[in-house]
């Protein structure tokens, strides 16, 4: 089984995971951490990111901006830590979680995955005139 974990800003993770349980159901393999004071979320990624790697196959982490604190510390977090069953998604927006999420009762295999939420992100994105 595979673990996502959605991290962000502020309170972005969390509202997407309100909304994913209003639209698809709760999820119990679906986790969130934001980021607000940077020495607690160094601290709480390590201690999330410990839990788990050791309950799940695969963890995706998905993360709001490129070059930004939550994907910084989960990128450092993967080499530091040699893991290669951790993949990082930038760019997170609701319907990849969506889809990823209802894919992780079909799908067990990682590279599977982060196609999926990287083909429903870039689907999802219209310009309606």
């Amino acid at each position: 089984m595979i673990g996502l974990l959605v991290t962000s800003h502020g309170d972005l993770c969390q509202g997407m995971l309100n909304s994913l349980a209003m639209i698809a159901g709760e999820n119990h393999n679906v986790f969130v951490l934001k980021f607000d004071d940077y020495n607690n979320y160094k601290e709480e990624l390590t201690k999330k990111l410990n839990t788990l790697t050791s309950h799940y196959n695969g963890v995706l982490i998905f993360t709001d901006i490129m070059g930004g604190t939550p994907f910084n510390e989960s990128y450092k977090y993967i080499r530091e830590n040699n893991k290669s069953n951790i993949k990082i998604i930038t760019g997170v927006n609701l319907p990849m979680i969506i889809e990823t999420t209802l894919a992780l009762s079909r799908e067990e295999n990682l590279n599977n995955l982060v196609n999926i939420a990287i083909e429903a992100g870039r689907d999802s994105i219209n310009c309606v005139c």
